[in-house]
């Protein structure tokens, strides 16, 4: 009955009901706020990611067009060697760790964001390509594409793996 008489009643709302019904809608759209805030921050990370995995397919790509002899015998030679991948003169370009780059090469840049590009044997098959035992390691060469980043001072990566095939299997 009390409810009832206070929607009817014509006194109005007195100060103290219209701060805390104010409080509760400042809560209430501060949490909303929060839950933009950190979707947009998710988004954003993944485009980045996104961006990322882009740069490592492109990676992969480029390296299967490169020699795959002397791909090969590089990983078969020295199974901690890698690949970096540079823009040189707006085309790709590989160096394999210890090559100096060409002043004009930079890294892989999308929107504003700097991409490092290494290219390596995944750890699981740096056995098998040293072995060059069997069918199989002797026309595909496993390879593994890290890309890493910088964000607001914190370096974050991401890895595709993909293999390279002989020119006489194309």
């Amino acid at each position: 009955m009390k409810f009832k008489n206070l929607l009817t009643s014509s006194k109005g709302l007195t100060l103290v009901e219209v701060l805390v019904s104010l409080t509760i809608l400042g809560i209430v759209l501060m949490g909303t706020m929060k839950f933009f805030s950190q979707a947009y921050t998710y988004t954003n990370m993944n485009e980045k990611k996104t961006a990322a995995v882009n740069v490592a397919r492109n990676a992969l790509m480029h390296i299967e067009k490169e020699n795959f002899i002397e791909v090969r015998e590089e990983f078969r030679n020295d199974k901690d060697h890698y690949l970096n991948l540079l823009i040189c003169d707006r085309a790709y370009e590989t160096f394999w760790n210890g090559e100096t780059p060409e002043p004009n090469c930079s890294p892989i840049i999308v929107n504003n964001i700097e991409y490092n590009v290494t290219i390596n044997l995944p750890k699981n098959e740096v056995e098998n390509i040293n072995s060059a035992k069997g069918e199989h390691s002797s026309f595909f060469v496993p390879l593994k594409a890290t890309v890493t980043w910088e964000i607001n001072g914190k370096e974050e990566s991401t890895e595709i793996e993909g293999e390279i095939k002989s020119e006489d299997l194309r």
